[in-house]
């Protein structure tokens, strides 16, 4: 699809900006935000740069804690139910799912821009060329984790089920099947192991991001450079989508209702590529994917956002603007994001270069 000159232009975009780890609000992102700020304005965009302030809190510590509070409610629901209560149980079980729930569905959304502790400050960068209704967005800022994300959503997924196996059993205590008490015991230990790469996951600053998301990023400089691109355009270059997509939902409580967001996220140079959303359907926008990827020979798998996974179209989502996530990878990716071995070296540039000629022609199908 891309020509041999559009692929090195996308790697050497991607080894400048991998050169340091890019932690949000980081003189090393403001470094990269200048570099992107360059290619847009030779590429006709008018650019600003928009400051916003955050709390690193949730997304530091909230994994964590929730990670920590799932396995002890298994564990808690577990010994009541040995020792013959399972509605009282099930009550206290159902009781902190609803709080944990409501926490990650509604507080933590205000929480991200509210909360008092660890405050600090970042920079959004905005570029328009014309009246654009249709935008593309890429996330700057880089992290590193001490578990690979592979890990993470792995533990994740497998509190989940351990939950609802768990909620199963009570269900059918109720009703006179009992479990044996060595079956609650085994599942006491199956949701400390679940848990621990959850509760073991903290925040660092030693991943240079380059499938996470330098890809992304110079994806959607490559395409707002494109010919093929419309002429009425926006591209948003938020930071903070490492910490609690704090960028992008700063950015997207002045948004405008009417605008289409096409948001792209960590583009390996292998696997299939995925269009996924959260929230009601972005009707228009998935069947403009699905057009686009059928007419340039490519295969697409659309669908919801992996559980486990944030992206930034949840934040305009949130807002009720129409939003997907473009992206492409395999266990492998997920494997190294979050870690030193997400680096420029793991890609050939073709991956992004690729992407950029999806998005360009998406946003003209949009337009």
């Amino acid at each position: 699809m891309p020509d041999a000159e559009l692929v090195q232009r996308a790697k050497s975009l991607i080894d400048r900006l991998c050169e340091n780890p890019r932690f949000a609000g980081s003189p090393e992102e403001a470094h990269a935000r200048e570099l992107c700020k360059a290619e847009l304005t030779g590429a006709g965009f008018d650019c600003r740069e928009i400051p916003f302030d955050y709390s690193q809190f949730p997304a530091r510590w909230g994994p964590p804690l929730s990670a920590a509070v799932q396995a002890a409610t298994i564990i808690v629901v577990a010994r009541m139910a040995m020792i013959g209560q399972p509605l009282a149980a099930l009550l206290v079980g159902a009781a902190i799912v609803a709080v944990l729930v409501w926490i990650d569905t509604y507080t933590k959304r205000r929480w991200v821009t509210t909360f008092p502790a660890q405050r600090a400050r970042s920079v959004n960068l905005e570029a328009t060329r014309g009246t654009p209704r249709v935008w593309l967005v890429a996330h700057l800022d880089s992290k590193g984790q001490t578990m690979p994300m592979l890990l993470r959503i792995a533990g994740s997924v497998a509190l989940s089920v351990l939950m609802l196996i768990t909620a199963l059993l009570l269900l059918l205590a109720l009703v006179g099947v009992d479990a044996p008490p060595g079956f609650w015991s085994g599942l006491e230990i199956a949701a400390v192991w679940a848990a621990l790469p959850g509760i073991t996951c903290f925040v660092a600053n030693f991943s240079a991001g380059a499938v996470d998301n330098a890809s992304g990023v110079v994806a959607v400089v490559l395409a707002a450079q494109s010919p093929q691109a419309p002429r009425d355009l926006g591209i948003l270059i938020t930071s903070g989508e490492e910490l609690g997509l704090s960028g992008a939902r700063a950015w997207a409580e002045s948004a405008r209702p009417d605008i289409q967001v096409l948001n792209c996220d960590t583009v390996d140079d292998a696997g299939d590529w995925r269009c996924m959303y959260t929230g009601l359907h972005p009707d228009r926008l998935m069947e403009a994917a699905r057009s686009v990827t059928q007419r340039a020979g490519e295969r697409l798998r659309a669908g919801r956002l992996i559980p486990g996974i944030l992206a930034d179209n949840i934040a305009f989502a949130d807002r009720g603007i129409p939003a997907v996530t473009l992206s492409r990878g395999t266990l492998a990716t997920l494997g190294r994001i979050h870690t030193r071995r997400d680096n420029s070296n793991a890609v050939t540039g073709r991956g992004a270069a690729e992407a950029s000629v999806l998005l360009s022609a998406l946003a003209k199908e949009l337009t």
